[in-house]
């Protein structure tokens, strides 16, 4: 009898186009960031395992525009299942609600699996922290108050989640300068550097500084918190904050149904095993895995939500 694992790559390639002989193909997973982040590193990941099952997988790093390079790449892609994008919040809810002249669409995009949701943790070194003469979050917040716009809040680009949490305490009357980098590792670099003093710093990116102590976690921005993050949450300190980071698997919108959920029933199972699940709790700070139809209807509630926060915040 067939295991479920041959079975399931049984079906995957079934709905995929036969390689040619004389050129095969091989799937690609089109990175919207550089190399180094937590979205590469999981996706690094995933293809190594998938390789087992489908052959030839490889990423492919295109960062700039913030995002829009990779998604019209994609967007533009056959739509044979060979050719996927990391999606993610920026990506496929914020930057298509804050711009009008993007060279694409959500709905260019159908979805294969949701990945990950991870919570932002608010993050500082222990030399800023010293220098500010802060201990906590709530020094922190009391500091920025009494000093408007005189800290740098770093964030991995505009529209990312900390972008958006940034506006989000603005609004609220704690009022820092917002500083945007290309990817999550590159603003985390201007945090450790000094450049910067702070940052809403995605679970998965700041974690290991924070293990090793080069940050110190002040605070995380879901309203239900994670017992794996040793802080409060923003809104256990008066901040009406629930926002979390979140990334998943597109392909061009002219794919089968039966291609993106035999895509998704292969990851799945691949994230079965326990060794490689557990790598990839460690490098996506929280796996969780939704089906292209649950993972569409939660692209369109986050849009509902966003849409909601950006009219309010007067973007």
């Amino acid at each position: 009898m067939l295991s479920r694992r041959l079975f399931l790559t049984s079906l995957a390639l079934s709905a995929l186009p036969l390689p040619s002989l004389a050129k095969p193909q091989r799937m690609r997973i089109v990175v919207p960031y550089p190399a180094g982040g937590p979205l590469d590193a999981c996706a690094r990941l995933l293809a190594e395992a998938l390789k087992k099952q489908l052959g030839r997988v490889i990423v492919e790093n295109r960062p700039g525009a913030a995002g829009a390079r990779a998604m019209l790449e994609v967007k533009n892609a056959p739509a044979d299942g060979l050719t996927l994008v990391v999606g993610a919040l920026a990506t496929l809810v914020v930057n298509p609600l804050l711009s009008t002249d993007l060279p694409y669409s959500p709905s260019d995009f159908k979805a294969v699996a949701m990945l990950s949701d991870t919570p932002n943790v608010l993050v500082m070194t222990p030399a800023a922290m010293q220098k500010l003469k802060v201990s906590n979050a709530r020094d922190l917040i009391e500091f920025i108050k009494a000093n408007p716009d005189k800290l740098n809040c770093a964030s991995g680009g505009v529209g990312s989640a900390g972008h958006i949490i940034n506006a989000i305490l603005s609004a609220q009357g704690l009022n820092t300068v917002h500083v945007s980098y290309a990817g999550a590792m590159a603003a985390q670099l201007s945090l450790l550097s000094g450049e910067t003093d702070l940052m809403f710093d995605n679970f998965a990116n700041a974690r290991a500084a924070i293990a090793d102590k080069r940050l110190v976690a002040l605070a995380q921005t879901r309203s239900n918190p994670d017992v794996m993050i040793d802080a409060p949450t923003l809104q256990s300190l008066g901040i009406d904050c629930d926002i979390s980071t979140w990334f998943g698997l597109m392909a061009p919108k002219d794919t089968s149904p039966e291609v993106c959920q035999n895509l998704y029933e292969l990851i799945t199972d691949t994230l079965s095993d326990k060794a490689l699940r557990e790598k990839f709790d460690q490098l996506s700070g929280g796996t969780r895995l939704l089906s292209p139809e649950a993972f569409e209807k939660w692209i369109v509630n986050e849009q509902v939500k966003y849409r909601s926060f950006i009219k309010a915040l007067k973007f």
